[in-house]
């Protein structure tokens, strides 16, 4: 059975802003996850949430230490939305796996700029596509930049 965690950005309600005019600004959803021992396929970290209108630019995972410790290791990881868990990073096998620090840049051409028009904030999530080998408790750090398209009739 898989677990459901949640960073504590998720719980509260971040603002997004947008930059009317000629000035535009990105912002960042960036969080930590909470300590995790099990890295079970199926488990996930809701992250926080998505602006309408948001169009991402980059998304960043990376984990201080490692969390499969096996000679062998299996885990790998999913960064999307609610609605589509591989949206920004499909099965990621190089987050998590080695000691020290490591980190992934890489981002799936359907999730580079794209642009939330559901109409709703959308959810971010971390999901353990293939469960640890060996787990290791550690934590998830995800950054996602972004900026906020001026929605039709927005302006004053």
């Amino acid at each position: 059975m898989s677990t459901a965690y949640a960073t504590a950005l998720f719980n509260s309600k971040v603002g997004a802003s947008s930059g009317h005019g000629l000035n535009r600004m990105s912002s960042h959803l960036h969080a930590i996850s909470p300590t995790i021992s099990t890295w079970a396929t199926g488990d996930t970290i809701t992250v926080g949430n998505l602006p309408r209108q948001a169009i991402v630019t980059n998304v960043v995972l990376k984990a201080a230490g490692q969390l499969d410790s096996n000679a062998a290791p299996a885990l790998t990881l999913d960064v999307g939305v609610a609605s589509s868990a591989q949206l920004f990073k499909a099965a990621i096998s190089t987050v998590g796996r080695s000691a020290g620090a490591s980190v992934d840049t890489t981002n799936t051409p359907a999730g580079y700029l794209y642009q939330n028009a559901s109409g709703a904030d959308q959810v971010v999530v971390v999901t353990v596509h293939a469960g640890a080998a060996t787990p290791v408790a550690g934590t998830l750090e995800l950054d996602v930049e972004y900026y906020v398209e001026d929605v039709t009739g927005s302006n004053p």
